[in-house]
């Protein structure tokens, strides 16, 4: 699958830590002298872009390989890095099966997040420490520390992160490869990139009257340089786990309350829409590729798009999900 995912993406030009290895809080950050800042923004510049997982692995206090739990390390998924200071990070694990029925039954349900990671933000470098915090606006789980230190490695086109060590002195590293921008992206295409957030997510009838909205929803859309895309959206007043596993009532909440897919993404200009080509998604119900078609407008700094329309007898309803693009104006400096 991981192959399969790497391969689609390379046809254009070619997120964390897994929810099962755990997270560390990220250290307080000291007041940076003007050296260390300067030298800060040139290390920040440089995450910029989207990045696919290559690798997971465990390593011992001493620097050796160990053996990580079964399935682990077998994921597939993509962090980016925004010039505005936005990050969105989404990692998979691979062989997920489809709900037998319409509904997921507990076990089901528990095992649609197992290993899954989602979560959104802004980021900080530390050039002194040599680590990256994540500051988190919103995560599929929903009990993860607001900011996650990672430490980092960066060689060439590759970007390791290394989330502080466990007791024990085993850490995590996770290996990223940069992937190229589209070579001769269109004037419509560029149209598209950047960070955009959620301001309205509604549907209407055909008069016009708004049949259901959600109110406090969040989360963003990503459109890359590479050609890639993502979407993040989370619903208000979600509460975390009561224990450390979920329940399987705990893990449907999530299911219902959290949105995330990725892939490549096609604008087709003449006709006025755009489609997004999951390759990856948090709805087992889509694993493989299942491309989204969104009829697209744009307004200033928004951006409407719209599904396909569904038809009824009494006429059809249409979606609008209208995004702002941000700047960079309200990310974490």
């Amino acid at each position: 699958m991981r192959k399969i995912v790497r391969g689609h993406l390379a046809l254009l030009g070619s997120l964390g830590l897994v929810v099962s290895l755990g997270f560390s809080t990220a250290a307080t950050q000291g007041t940076a002298s003007s050296s260390q800042s300067g030298s800060s923004g040139a290390l920040k510049d440089r995450f910029i872009g989207t990045w696919s997982l290559v690798n997971i692995e465990q390593r011992n206090a001493k620097g050796e390989v160990i053996p990580s739990a079964a399935g682990a390390a077998d994921r597939y998924g993509y962090i980016v890095y925004d010039p505005a200071g936005y990050m969105a990070v989404s990692i998979v694990p691979v062989g997920r099966k489809k709900f037998a029925g319409a509904q997921p039954t507990d076990e089901e349900a528990r095992a649609a997040l197992a290993g899954y990671t989602a979560y959104f933000g802004t980021f900080t470098v530390d050039a002194g420490a040599q680590a990256v915090t994540h500051h988190l606006q919103g995560s599929l789980n929903a009990g993860m520390a607001t900011n996650q230190q990672r430490f980092f490695e960066l060689s060439g086109t590759r970007l390791t992160l290394k989330p502080p060590p466990a007791a024990n002195g085993n850490q995590t590293r996770l290996t990223w490869e940069r992937l190229p921008d589209l070579p001769n992206p269109t004037a419509e295409q560029r149209k598209f990139f950047g960070f955009w957030k959620l301001v309205s997510n509604e549907r209407r009838n055909q008069k016009g009257e708004v049949l259901s909205s959600n109110p406090g929803q969040t989360g963003y859309i990503i459109y890359t340089r590479a050609g890639f895309m993502t979407v993040h959206m989370v619903q208000p007043n979600r509460k975390p786990y009561a224990a450390a596993q979920a329940t399987g009532e705990e893990a449907r909440q999530n299911l219902r309350t959290y949105t995330n897919y990725f892939g490549p993404f096609h604008v087709h200009e003449r006709d006025g829409y755009v489609v997004h080509d999951q390759v990856g998604t948090l709805n087992v119900g889509r694993i493989g590729p299942s491309p989204q078609q969104r009829f697209y407008e744009f307004s200033g700094r928004r951006l409407l798009l719209h599904p396909p329309r569904t038809f009824t007898p009494d006429g059809y309803t249409e979606g609008t999900i209208t995004w702002e693009q941000v700047d960079g104006t309200s990310a974490t400096q």
